[in-house]
C-alpha cells in the first residue's frame, strides 16, 4: 500500500495496514469522531485498460467537492519510489559484467592458441586449412559459453529469486517474481553469437601458425 492518511495519523505504507471488505469494519470504528458527515478520506480508483490517465483524472476533479478535496497522480510506497531512482544502474552493472565476460573469453582463447601453437601446426601438417584451424577455435569459444550457459542460467534464476526474496521481506511485500522466458532464450542465443564473434581474432591467429618453424624443433 502506498503512504496514505491523514496526517497526524498512523499511515499505511509497505508493512503496514491491510486490505478488507468495509462490512467487516464495524461503525464505531469506521467513524471515531462521531461526526455526521463521516466517509472514507481517501478513495483508491482503478483506471479501466486503455484509459486516458490524463482525461480520467480531469474527470476525477470535476467529482472532487471543492471543500478541500483534491486528486492525486498514482500513489507508490517510499521504498518503490527510492528502488526506481536508481534509474538504469542495473543496466550498467550488467553491461560492465558482459564486457568483463567478453573481454575475459577473447583474452583466455589468446592464450589457449600460444599455448597450442605446436598442436595447431601439427593439424595443419595433417591436412587442416586456415578455415578449419578457426573453426576449432570457435567450436572452443562455442562449448565454453554453452556450459557457462547451461550452469550459469538456471544457477542465476535460483540464486536471483532467493535473493528477491530476502529482499522483498525486508520491506514487507509479497514475493512474487517473474522470469521473462523470452529475454533469457535470446540473451542465451546472443552470447553464443557473441562467442563465435569473439573467437574470429584467435582463429585468425590459429590459421596463421608457421608450421615449419614450429616443428623445425621436432
Amino acid at each position: 500500500m502506498p503512504s496514505l492518511g491523514i496526517s497526524a495519523t498512523l499511515h499505511t505504507e509497505m508493512g503496514t495496514g491491510a486490505l478488507l471488505s468495509y462490512q467487516l469494519i464495524p461503525g464505531h470504528a469506521g467513524n471515531p469522531s462521531r461526526s455526521p458527515a463521516a466517509g472514507p478520506n481517501t478513495i483508491l480508483v482503478r483506471l479501466r485498460p486503455g484509459a486516458n490517465p490524463a482525461a480520467a483524472r480531469r474527470t476525477l476533479q470535476r467529482l472532487v467537492p471543492g471543500d478541500g478535496g483534491s486528486v492525486s497522480s498514482v500513489q507508490r510506497p517510499a521504498e518503490i519510489a527510492s528502488y526506481r531512482s536508481m534509474g538504469t544502474t542495473p543496466g550498467l552493472l550488467g553491461a560492465a559484467l558482459a564486457a568483463a565476460a567478453v573481454t575475459a573469453l577473447g583474452l583466455t582463447l589468446i592464450a589457449s592458441v600460444r599455448r597450442h601453437r605446436r598442436d595447431l601446426a601439427l593439424l595443419k601438417t595433417l591436412g587442416f586449412t586456415r578455415r578449419q584451424l578457426a573453426a576449432a577455435i570457435a567450436w572452443q569459444s562455442s562449448i565454453a559459453v554453452t556450459a557457462g550457459t547451461i550452469i550459469g542460467v538456471p544457477s542465476g534464476i535460483a540464486l536471483g529469486r532467493f535473493l528477491w526474496d530476502l529482499f522483498a521481506r525486508q520491506i514487507n511485500v509479497v514475493p512474487q517474481p517473474a522470469i521473462p522466458g523470452m529475454p533469457v532464450i535470446l540473451i542465451s542465443f546472443g552470447a553464443l553469437a557473441l562467442a563465435n564473434i569473439v573467437a574470429a581474432v584467435p582463429g585468425r591467429i590459429a590459421a596463421r601458425t608457421p608450421t615449419a618453424l614450429l616443428l623445425r624443433a621436432e
